[in-house]
């Protein structure tokens, strides 16, 4: 039967479900063909979440239509398509760990007589991912049984395996000058024709203009990312980039309202999305390569920072990021090792007033704490999940 992997169980689960001629036709799958139906989108992955008790990847095989006989195939896992996936869609994932599931070489699924599909499930046991993507790339190969033909394009899929954040985060608000400022406090003198930031946010009110969650010593190449300009209601995002006056949201904020955050520039074109959707692009003043001299946030001031913001998961990149990489990693970690990480702090200490950069690039964040013992970090939240 192949070779056998230890710790977790495979069941094949049997159902019936009607599939129309019209959803034949959407789908472009040519008459009596078998499929993975996950693949019959328009996505060529899924993200499947691990949680405490591990996970279930579930892997539906169909019929394009009925037939009155078994229908025997065999499925496989193919580290070739992994391969290919990660260089069409610049990601980095790795083949699950032969020791954390079990799977059967070769394994063949069965579709009875009268059925239009059966599901092979995988149990995945939960294990420490240490901040990296897991996957199982899973292929059809033969059609072993049944006068059936294989669907050339929705006989492989990749699913990955994810753990969800579940994090402490700071709670901070201004108490002097700088809240929190990142390593070396000398220039960095990084030079960048991209760059790409991505946080969570939260904010307790939006009471005062000019309240600034980020910026980057820039010089003429300023990213200036801060709630309200000089104009009530301040309930709007606005990012200052390049000499460019200013771009902002709809007046639309929620207090106590979670944000995903992210800001790409690919070095000609600034996008700007929210909760993974795009919210508005422009194209700020040409430059040229852009500067990145420093990091800091909660950075206006006492007089301008008075609500109390909530942040997770801060990311600095040197390339622009795209709209599928920001929706796979915003509920996730990424992997700290990744090369195109300026910084990356998490912000899930838990406790104290300094933000490791886990890149490993050496660029920890302090929060401030004033002589008199105020501190920026007002609490910390625990438990906190983005996802649910």
């Amino acid at each position: 039967m192949g070779k056998q992997y230890s710790l977790l169980s495979i069941a094949v689960a049997i159902f019936g479900i009607t599939f129309t001629a019209c959803n034949d036709a959407e789908y472009g799958i040519k008459d009596n063909s078998v499929y993975i139906a996950e693949a019959a989108t328009t996505a060529n992955s899924t993200v499947v979440s691990m949680e405490a008790v591990g996970t279930d990847v579930n892997v539906t095989i169909r019929l394009s239509k009925q037939v009155d006989y078994d229908v025997k195939v065999e499925v496989s896992l193919n580290p070739d398509l992994l391969d290919q996936f990660n260089d069409a869609n610049s990601t980095s994932y790795l083949l699950l760990p032969s020791d954390h599931f079990q799977w059967t070489d070769k394994t063949i699924i069965t579709i009875p007589a009268g059925e239009i599909g059966a599901t092979l499930k995988i149990h995945v046991d939960n294990f420490d991912t240490q901040g990296k993507r897991y996957a199982l790339p899973v292929v059809l190969n033969n059609v072993i049984q049944g006068d059936v033909s294989k669907s050339a394009s929705q006989s492989q899929f990749v699913y990955v395996i994810a753990k969800p954040l579940i994090t402490s985060v700071p709670v901070m608000k201004a108490v002097d000058g700088v809240g929190v400022r990142a390593a070396p406090t000398t220039k960095w003198e990084i030079t960048t024709p991209q760059w790409s930031i991505e946080m969570w946010v939260r904010m307790s009110g939006y009471t005062k203009n000019n309240q600034a969650i980020f910026d980057n010593a820039g010089g003429d190449n300023e990213i200036y990312i801060r709630f309200g300009d000089a104009n009530a209601p301040y309930n709007y995002l606005q990012i200052k980039f390049n000499g460019d006056g200013g771009k902002q949201t709809e007046r639309d904020l929620v207090a106590g309202v979670w944000y995903h955050w992210a800001f790409v520039y690919d070095g000609s074109v600034f996008t700007l999305y929210r909760n993974g959707e795009e919210d508005f692009k422009f194209d700020p003043p040409a430059l040229g390569d852009v500067h990145i001299n420093g990091a800091a946030w909660i950075s206006s001031g006492i007089t301008y920072f008075p609500d109390q913001c909530a942040m997770s998961q801060l990311r600095f990149w040197k390339t622009a990021i795209t709209q599928t990489q920001i929706k796979n990693n915003m509920y996730y970690e990424v992997d700290p090792t990744n090369p195109n990480l300026i910084a990356y702090w998490p912000m899930n200490e838990g406790s104290g007033d300094v933000f490791k950069d886990v890149t490993g690039n050496g660029h920890d964040a302090t929060a401030s704490v004033t002589s008199a013992n105020a501190h920026t970090i007002q609490r910390w939240e625990h438990d906190v999940r983005f996802d649910k």
